[in-house]
């Protein structure tokens, strides 16, 4: 037990120190962070319809957000991480959680900077089996590099960069090399908007190529790109290829992102488009890696390339007492040489947040993920539904009691038939509040102050 849990926290610190060791200590525009340590029960831990087993859990918990935007500085760090003890001996003890970091360091003003970015977290192994210790892996992708820009009069100018990437996965055969080149000419069209047109290269080398096909993945796009005070919109529109020993193949580039914030307290987002990928640059989009309802990212059982068809949509709300979250996805991925793995994937997920005295708050989650492969006889449905009662006193110290129940509803050959899990745990911890949070008085509620590749 003691070796496993070193062997995780070995991992995560790879990841922290390729991001970190570029980083240079300054202070933080906006550090939020949050410890805590508790206890739990699971009456159902091995995640199984028969003969479940009961276990008691330790848990140290640690997130983080860090943004900081200086002259010559660049950085978002957000991670969340949680190491779980089985105190009954059910699994060994482990570390699970998400790590994504970016950052850019200007080596010279107006022409040439230096960009890291780091992604760490789980991956499902088994994708028609239910998602326990047993059934993940820790996966990191880390990417390094320089962007040039050169200036071409006093508006336009040419962007290229230039990336090499590391991608690790701790069981699965499939980690890689990458190299990656970008160039494009953007000329602004107003101070709002900017109109650009790129090309993009990637090579990809696999460790293993007994289980792997090394490829290039290109792509030629237009962008559009507008940023007003209530509206931000992002359009792009091209063709990417893919080339590797077993043929060619092509598919549309589309993408579009578009947030508006309809009043002081709502803003809605919605993003959608269709491309060639795989499963590790999937994995670096914290925006679509995870899946189902663990936190954890869908199962990698290829490397092939594959056209995903994809759409976002989130609405946000937000008041002094009150907030309210609403999203939905929907993912559709093809395989060119594989359909048996061709799939869908839906989530929708409500989180709702009530402030009800001066110390106490009430949150509730709701969340159901279903999948199905097109070709194959498999489908599952996983569903959450948690509450969690916090308390706070001072300026950081809170008692959290949160309850959750997990159920899974799978068909097919090797599903291993559903489950239902109940959670609960209580947890004490320091979470401070930001530094332009003003406690109201006694009685009172009060509220905070207040050149793109596809």
């Amino acid at each position: 037990m003691a070796m496993t849990a070193r062997r995780n926290r070995r991992l995560l610190a790879v990841s922290l120190v390729s991001f970190l060791a570029y980083v240079p200590s300054v202070p933080a525009e906006t550090f939020d962070y949050g410890i805590d340590v508790g206890v739990g029960e699971s009456n159902n831990v091995t995640l199984v319809p028969t003969d479940k087993v009961s276990q008691t859990l330790s848990v140290f918990d640690l997130d983080f957000n860090l943004q900081e935007q200086r002259r010559l500085f660049d950085v978002e760090a957000k991670g969340d991480f949680t190491d779980l003890d089985y105190l009954q001996g059910a699994y060994k003890n482990e570390l699970v959680g998400r790590f994504d970091g970016l950052a850019q360091y200007v080596l010279v003003p107006d022409n040439i900077s230096w960009v890291v970015q780091d992604d760490f977290g789980q991956a499902q192994l088994d994708p028609f089996a239910a998602v326990t210790p047993l059934n993940r892996e820790n996966v990191n992708y880390a990417s390094t590099g320089p962007d040039f820009e050169l200036r071409l009069g006093s508006l336009n100018y040419v962007t290229v960069s230039a990336r090499y990437g590391r991608s690790e996965y701790e069981v699965s055969p499939f980690s890689s090399n990458r190299f990656i080149g970008t160039t494009a000419f953007d000329m602004p069209l107003s101070a709002l908007s900017i109109v650009s047109v790129g090309v993009k290269s990637e090579r990809v080398l696999f460790d293993d190529t007994l289980v792997n096909t090394d490829f290039n993945r290109s792509s030629a796009y237009g962008h559009y790109e507008l940023e007003g005070r209530t509206t931000q919109l992002s359009l792009f529109g091209g063709l990417s290829q893919i080339d590797q020993t077993t043929g060619t193949h092509q598919a549309p580039l589309v993408k579009i992102a578009l947030t508006h914030k309809t009043s002081a307290a709502a803003t809605w987002n919605f993003t959608g488009g269709r491309d060639i990928t795989d499963a590790t640059t999937d994995f670096s989009n914290p925006q679509s890696s995870t899946g189902g309802v663990t936190g954890t990212a869908v199962a990698t059982t290829t490397t092939a390339n594959y056209v995903v068809t994809y759409a976002n949509a989130r609405w946000d709300y937000i008041r002094s007492r009150t907030s309210f979250g609403l999203s939905g996805r929907w993912e559709r991925d093809q395989y060119f040489t594989q359909p048996s793995l061709d799939l869908t994937r839906e989530t929708a997920e409500v989180k709702i947040a009530r402030q009800l005295s001066r110390e106490f708050t009430l949150g509730l989650i709701g969340r159901v993920y279903r999948s199905a492969y097109l070709n194959q006889d498999f489908a599952e449905t996983d569903s959450l539904v948690g509450a969690n009662l916090t308390f706070r006193r001072g300026r950081g110290l809170e008692l959290k009691l949160q309850v959750d129940r997990n159920s899974r509803n799978a068909s097919g050959s090797g599903s291993g038939g559903g489950y239902e899990e109940n959670r609960v745990f209580l947890t004490i911890g320091y979470r401070p509040e930001p530094a332009d949070f003003v406690r109201p008085p006694p009685g009172r509620i009060g509220r905070p102050g207040g050149g793109a590749s596809p």
